[in-house]
Parts: structure tokens; C-alpha cells; sequence
């Protein structure tokens, strides 16, 4: 019973703090100013109350966790009280439908204030939140006897990428993953610690295309690699796919996630070169790979690279197939850190760390890219006894506790320095934007490279307990500003003809505005602030102190006007996405997201 609570309340949370975020809607109450009615629910606490069309609803819901940020945390589910229920009964009593049907009433919502204006997919939306609340579902099944290692201080890569149980805050459908059925969902979740070997295919040549900056061929490299694995439990060959490989030496190999490679069997294309010869299913072989956040993107510590795979599974916004100019960029990108101007800026910059995508390998038939089959290869640094968290797990609320990993590492360094708490909150978001944020923003002026590093790509390394280095992946999504970064656009064109990724300044001022500080700032703060040792107040200003001490040193710039005066800030607006059925991979760049405007907390008027 305690697990379908926590489901009901975790997964409609997440809606409606999108669905408020987004519309501006809902209004927060104190207990103080709740009338007779509304206590009757609160239990003492502030509670959210929404008016929702077309039935003319109230819905309150009682608030544990207050964020001016937008990601409250309800302490319970919401209740209804319609219109129709007052005008029938003298007794005013508050009702509680199901979770589906108070998803259904907030969808509605949006769609019937929409009406005339565009057709937006409420039935889709829906059918996506109900594949995300039985995939969280799975996962508190998972789960449950191990829960609260999710907030142990102490946590390597691996364990921080399979931690992110109910997933964005601020995404309706966080774990919708539509395309994995039955036992698949938990096979390859990387919330179920669920671990895997990639299915390989053994190709002829004229129907493989690669590249790789550290060497000649990445398939020889990883055919290579895959020979000096030792014992079966490393995945060493069978007798069979050793022999078909030596029989074969100049075939090559192509690595598929093994739902992938299963869901590829149908096209005609794999028929016809299984049936010429030209390819050969070798199967299930390799090193053991955990899914990363992004489900797709597959590691392990004694594996050479990470892999990031072409899945065609709608997972958040988007089918996730890698795409030839994604594989551009990140060439493009390794070239630049690999190279003397990128020595330099490690240099310069030593607590920012990339990691790179050094080689891409993908099948080629008639001519044209498979996009499906495209595998992405990427640097592996990390080690277990590194302890390296992405900003999206560390960030996240425990799901049944008032707590978080954050609680947890501010009171391991209470217990080693004796400094006290509220000291050490405080100190820790300083250390944050020193190691993090201002660099990012003097590599985003001084040489144009912006990074859209959200938090689930922001890997932060810790020692003792505080940040030492950011580490920016997913280096597809790095773009180049055109005002700043002329000599890099001089030295890599390629970054305009084959890239796509040069940018202007509005644009990339927008950009940046949502992903390091609406998502990853904003984020970092209410995750802080849940601690209840420091407030988002005091962190607000500590931020807005950073940014002005910036704007000092780079005047007259638009970023800094808009995120210190503008009234409201751009926000993606990912309930307004899925309702507008956008595919971020595949629609342009300039419309492939709904962007919603947000009261800006920054700006002189909030402070």
C-alpha cells in the first residue's frame, strides 16, 4: 500500500509542477490563510490549490516541501472538489479520483484553454504518463529493499547513473519508454541495476562506414579488444564467433544494443545481406555494460569505452537514433579538446573535463547511413574508486523520505571537519559555482563554446565531499557562439558545413539560460535548499552575486541582462512538448521544443 502511495504522489508530482511551471498557474497557500475548507486537507501544511476547465474543478494537494524554484514535493495525493459537488451537497467534501483520472483532469486543462488554437495530443500524452508510472512502478519494485542507497554519500559512477528513480522534476512522463514491452522494461532499465552484453554483426566492409581520432580504424581496435578478453565472465568468445571472426579477418564489427538488434531483424536490408553473405548475427559477446540515465548509453569500468547506441525507444521527448551530424559534432568536438588549443584550455581550465566521443561506427546499405545502427564510442575515464555523481541523481528527493544524497554528504563532512551544517550547505554551492559554473561561462565568452549541459549531463567529481571537477557530456549538444568563437570556426568550417552546431548569441544566450541555470542552477538550489539548512533565498543571492561580479568582468552583454533583468526567463516547457508531439532529435533546432516564459527569481524586482 505504501508503494502505490508513494507511485500515485511521485508520478503526479512531477505533472503538476510541469503543468504549474508552465502555465503559471496554481497558487500556493499558507496555513494561515486557508479558509475552513481547504483545512479540512492540509494537515497543517501549505497546500497548491488549481482551478482546472472545462468542469470548473478545484484540486488542492498539501505541500511538504515548498519551492518558489517550481518543484514542489507533495506530501500527499491531490483532492477534488467540482462545482457540481457543491450545487448537489450541502456537505462540501473533498474527493480523491485516481491518479489517472487526476492526470486526465490536468491534461484536460491545457487542452481546453488550447481550444481553436492548436490541436495538441492529449490522449498521447496521457497514454505516455501512464507507460511512465508503470515504469516507475518496476523500479520501487526493484528497489524497495535498497531505496535509501540512493542518498549513501558514498557512490561511484556507475551506482549515481542507475539512481535516478522518478527521473526530471520537471518532466510529465520522466520513465516513459515506449517500445520496451513486458520483461524488456526492466532488462534494460538502468534503474533496475540491470546489466548487459551488446549484440554484435559481423559485416563486410563495403557496408561499414567509421571514423576515429585516435587511431586508423575503431572497428579493428574494438575486434582487438574484444579477442583479449579472458573467462566467461568477461565475455569471451565462444568457439563460434571466434571462428566465424577468424574466417572472416576482413569483416567488421558492428555493436548494437541487443533490443536493437532484435528490432532491426525486420527490414528487408538484414535479410538480404544475411542471406549474401555479407553479414553475420554473432550474437550476445563482450564486456558486462550497465545502462546509463539516458538508458541507450551503456558502461562498465573494465570496459575501453562507453557506448552510446541507436535505440529506437521514445524515451522523455525523443526516439533516441543517433544521427550523422550528432556523430559529426562529437568528432568534431574530440578533435578540438584533443588537440593543442584543447590542451590549453585543460590547462587553463582544470576543473572543467570533457568527455569526448572518439569514434562512431554505423552500417551502410545503398549508399545511405543506417541511422539505427549508428554506435557512438566514448571516453571511459572513470573508475570505481572515483566518486563521480551527475547533477540529476545527486539533486533528486528521497522517494519516501524528507531527504536527500546532499543531506547525506553535508553531514559527512560535519562529521570530518566539525564545521557546521549551514556552513557547509553554503559552502558547497560556492564550491560549486567556482569549479563549475564560471568556468563554463569564461570558456562561453573567451572562446564560444557553449556547453548544454543539463543535469543529467552534468557529472560533478567529489572529494571529501565537496566538487573538484565538472565533467560536460553528451558533447553532440556543444555548440559554438559566432561572436566569440571565430578561430575556432576558422581552424574546424566543418563545425558550419557538417556540424550544424555554430550559433548566435541570442540564441545560444536563451539556450544557455535553460539548461545551466533554469534546469542545473535552479535545480542544484531546491535540492540544497531541501536540506532546509540554507534557503533558495540565500542561494538565489549567493548566484546573483556570481553573476554580477561576471558581468563586471564582461560588460554590456545580453546573457547577463536577461538572467539579472529580465522579468521572466525561457523555460522548456516539456508538458507543452509532448503535447505538441515534438521529437527534439528530429525537428529543427530553433522549434524542436516548446519554450514557455518563467518568472525570473534573478531579477531586481523578485530579489
Amino acid at each position: 500500500m505504501l508503494q502505490s502511495k508513494t507511485l500515485d504522489r511521485l508520478t503526479l508530482q512531477n505533472l503538476l509542477n510541469a503543468y504549474c511551471y508552465e502555465t503559471g498557474r496554481g497558487q500556493i497557500v499558507p496555513p494561515d490563510q486557508q479558509d475552513a475548507l481547504q483545512k479540512q486537507l492540509s494537515q497543517g501544511k501549505p497546500i497548491l490549490v488549481l482551478s482546472l476547465a472545462p468542469q470548473d474543478t478545484t484540486m488542492a494537494v498539501p505541500v511538504d516541501r515548498v519551492s518558489q524554484l517550481g518543484q514542489h514535493r507533495l506530501a500527499a495525493m491531490p483532492s477534488v472538489l467540482s462545482k457540481t459537488t457543491l450545487e448537489t451537497n450541502n456537505e462540501r467534501k473533498w474527493l480523491q479520483p485516481s491518479a489517472m483520472s487526476l492526470a486526465a483532469l490536468i491534461i484536460e486543462d491545457i487542452v481546453y484553454r488550447h481550444k481553436g488554437d492548436v490541436l495538441l495530443d492529449a490522449n498521447g500524452v496521457l497514454k505516455r504518463w501512464i507507460e511512465s508510472y508503470q515504469g516507475l512502478q518496476i523500479i520501487l519494485e526493484h528497489r524497495s529493499d535498497e531505496i535509501d542507497d540512493i542518498v549513501e554519500a558514498q557512490q561511484d559512477f556507475i551506482q549515481t547513473e542507475q539512481s535516478l528513480i522518478y527521473g526530471h522534476a520537471m518532466h510529465p512522463t520522466p520513465k516513459g519508454r515506449d517500445g520496451f514491452y513486458g520483461d524488456e522494461w526492466a532488462k534494460y532499465a538502468p534503474e533496475t541495476n540491470s546489466e548487459t552484453q551488446l549484440h554484435y554483426w559481423l559485416v563486410h566492409p563495403d557496408f561499414i562506414v567509421e571514423e576515429f581520432v585516435d587511431g586508423d580504424s575503431i572497428t579493428a581496435e574494438l575486434k582487438l579488444q574484444l579477442f583479449n578478453l579472458s573467462g566467461a565472465s568477461q565475455g569471451e568468445m565462444s568457439a563460434y564467433q571466434r571462428q566465424l571472426i577468424e574466417q572472416y579477418p576482413d569483416h567488421k564489427l558492428l555493436p548494437l544494443h541487443p533490443w536493437q538488434a532484435t528490432f532491426l531483424q525486420q527490414h528487408a536490408w538484414y535479410q538480404r545481406l544475411l542471406e549474401q553473405g555479407q553479414l553475420f548475427d554473432l550474437g550476445t559477446l563482450g564486456w558486462y555494460l550497465h545502462p546509463t540515465t539516458s538508458v541507450r548509453t551503456l558502461a562498465a569500468f573494465d570496459a575501453p569505452w562507453m557506448f552510446k547506441l541507436s535505440l529506437s525507444v521514445a524515451i522523455t521527448n525523443s526516439v533516441r537514433i543517433n544521427l550523422p551530424k550528432e556523430c559529426k559534432r562529437g568528432m568534431h568536438a574530440c578533435r578540438i579538446w584533443r588537440s593543442d588549443y584543447g590542451e590549453t584550455l585543460s590547462r587553463e581550465y582544470d576543473t572543467i573535463a570533457v568527455l569526448n566521443d572518439p569514434a562512431w561506427i554505423a552500417l551502410r546499405v545503398d549508399g545511405k547511413i543506417i541511422d539505427e545502427t549508428i554506435c557512438i564510442l566514448r571516453d571511459n575515464p572513470f573508475t570505481e574508486s572515483m566518486q563521480v555523481t551527475n547533477l540529476a541523481s545527486l539533486s533528486q528527493d528521497h522517494p519516501t523520505r524528507l531527504t536527500n544524497r546532499l543531506a547525506t554528504l553535508f553531514k559527512s563532512i560535519h562529521k570530518r571537519t566539525d564545521e557546521p551544517l549551514e556552513q557547509i550547505a553554503a559552502q558547497w554551492f560556492a564550491t560549486y559555482l567556482q569549479v563549475a559554473f564560471i568556468p563554463l561561462m569564461h570558456l562561453y565568452y573567451q572562446h564560444g563554446i557553449g556547453f548544454e549541459v543539463h543535469q543529467q549531463n552534468s557529472l560533478i567529481e567529489l572529494q571529501d565531499g565537496y566538487p573538484v571537477k565538472f565533467w560536460a557530456r553528451d558533447n553532440q549538444g556543444f555548440g559554438y557562439i559566432a561572436e566569440y568563437a571565430m578561430p575556432l570556426i576558422d581552424a574546424y568550417p566543418e563545425l558550419i558545413s557538417e556540424g550544424e552546431c555554430v550559433i548566435p548569441e541570442d540564441f545560444a544566450d536563451a539556450r544557455f539560460a535553460y539548461y545551466l541555470v533554469g534546469n542545473t542552477i535552479f535545480g542544484l538550489i531546491t535540492a540544497i535548499a531541501r536540506t532546509q539548512l540554507v534557503s533558495e533565498a540565500a542561494l538565489l543571492a549567493t548566484f546573483r552575486d556570481c553573476l554580477l561580479d561576471l558581468e563586471r568582468q564582461y560588460p554590456h552583454r545580453s546573457l547577463f541582462d536577461l538572467l539579472l533583468r529580465s522579468p521572466t526567463l525561457p523555460f522548456k516547457g516539456n508538458l507543452m512538448t509532448r503535447l505538441h508531439a515534438l521529437d527534439e532529435l528530429t525537428a529543427p533546432v530553433e522549434t524542436q521544443s516548446i519554450y514557455v516564459d518563467i518568472p525570473n527569481p534573478l531579477s531586481a524586482s523578485s530579489v
